[in-house]
């Protein structure tokens, strides 16, 4: 199984924060992946001192890219949720579509993004 870390995620094991470093400590690096649109997010408010260690730290995981597979899914989630009345944040309906395309388990703190997604799998530091 593999994983894609949320911008929550990575910032929070950045930042060392204990109880990100113990959740993503217990994953195997060659498990690990994140968004291109994660990346985006974390670059946005980084601080620019401490871009080295994000680029290191990113060079250790597989980047996943938004593709067709990855387009369509969104497009066709984001019409249901429309017609819902239940829209999420575009760039978070891009993550989430890029999990459901690649197969993969999102790790992330802000479960009330992406628990309206169905299909979608979900690992947080609350279980």
């Amino acid at each position: 199984m593999k994983y894609l870390l949320d911008s929550d995620a990575i910032i929070g094991y950045l930042k060392k924060i204990d109880k990100w470093i113990k959740l993503l400590s217990k994953i195997d690096d060659s498990e690990k992946g994140t968004s291109i649109i994660n990346i985006s997010e974390v670059l946005e408010g980084f601080p620019k001192d401490k871009y080295y260690t994000f680029k290191e730290f990113t060079e250790t995981m597989t980047i996943f890219y938004i593709d067709w597979k990855v387009v369509e899914i969104f497009a066709e989630t984001r019409a249901k949720m429309r017609k819902a009345g239940n829209l999420i944040d575009n760039m978070d309906l891009l993550i989430a579509s890029t999990c459901l395309a690649n197969n993969l388990t999102l790790i992330t703190g802000n479960v009330k993004h992406f628990d309206r997604i169905k299909g979608l799998k979900i690992k947080t530091i609350n279980g």
